[in-house]
């Protein structure tokens, strides 16, 4: 098996991938298919990450040319996010995964490597654990199946504009102590047509969080986000989730935030899953409320 740079000509064989395997986990595991559309859905994943990212899908190919793995990773100045990681069902148990993320740490220079994982994939949470990655949040991934009804629109959240970064930049790094300029840039200018984002403000025009949102046929989520209480983060994901888009989107909040939890609860969000922020490496415990995506996992 070689662990190599995935070529730009791979990107469907890339996506076929990821679709496959990830479907094949969940219906053997839950009796349901993650992506319910075709293969095509997920080119967003190596169209997104390598205009985020160039040349940091590493792909594991057999002796026979056949691609059995993929696996993102996302450098930042403050870390290295470990993105969507696939192995090919017929390759279950020949170390694929392991292979990968082994080459991706020895890329990582000595900086601390995050990822969000499944917690009900104990073989994911195993390798991870194993290659020495601590759990250092727990979220809900949560869904409003009916839509959020007729809460109350808060009018100090708005769209974001260019003029926000410097100030959204700074909020996760003191919160959260990531830094990841270019993400941010790269959902307010939505050039691909599938990004939307908000902030919440206060009386004097300070940005109290943020929170980014993808539609697309092969994700549709909430997040990234990043605000400095309950309050402001519930503001935001109701902004969100009134947009209108092709499917109810799903989103991950802290499980430790129970007032915010409990207020969606009210309004008829559901669970649909667990996930475990991990990381390798000395990290700030997270201040505030930080919610992760699946795309991009930059956090």
């Amino acid at each position: 098996m070689t662990i190599r740079p995935m070529r730009v000509d791979e990107r469907d064989a890339v996506a076929r991938l990821i679709h496959r395997s990830t479907n094949a986990w969940y219906q053997d595991r839950l009796g349901h298919e993650i992506f319910a559309s075709g293969w095509e859905a997920c080119r967003v994943f190596p169209e997104v990450y390598e205009a985020l990212d160039p040349g940091c899908c590493l792909v594991a190919e057999t002796g026979a040319g056949e691609l059995v793995g993929s696996c993102f990773y996302h450098p930042r100045p403050t870390h290295v996010s470990l993105g969507i990681m696939n192995a090919a069902p017929e390759a279950a148990g020949q170390g694929v995964a392991r292979r990968l993320l082994d080459e991706i740490l020895s890329r990582a220079d000595g900086l601390p490597v995050r990822l969000v994982s499944s917690a009900m994939n104990l073989d994911s949470f195993s390798l991870y654990t194993r290659a020495g990655f601590a759990p250092y949040e727990l979220f809900q991934d949560m869904v409003f199946p009916n839509g959020v009804g007729t809460a109350a629109v808060d009018p100090e959240v708005r769209d974001a504009r260019a003029g926000d970064v410097d100030a959204i930049v700074a909020l996760e790094e003191r919160l959260l102590g990531i830094s990841r300029r270019k993400d941010i840039e790269m959902f307010i200018r939505n050039e691909a047509g599938i990004w939307s984002s908000s902030v919440k403000v206060d009386a004097a025009g300070r940005v109290l969080g943020f929170l980014a949102a993808i539609d697309h046929p092969g994700a549709a989520m909430l997040g990234p986000g990043v605000a400095v209480d309950e309050g402001a983060m519930r503001s935001l994901i109701l902004a969100e989730a009134r947009r209108e888009r092709r499917a109810p989107p799903v989103f991950l909040v802290p499980s430790r935030c129970r007032d915010l939890v409990a207020g969606l609860y009210r309004l008829g969000a559901r669970n649909c899953e667990l996930h475990v922020g991990q990381a390798l490496g000395e990290i700030k415990a997270p201040e505030g409320v930080m919610m992760p995506t699946f795309l991009p996992e930059t956090a």
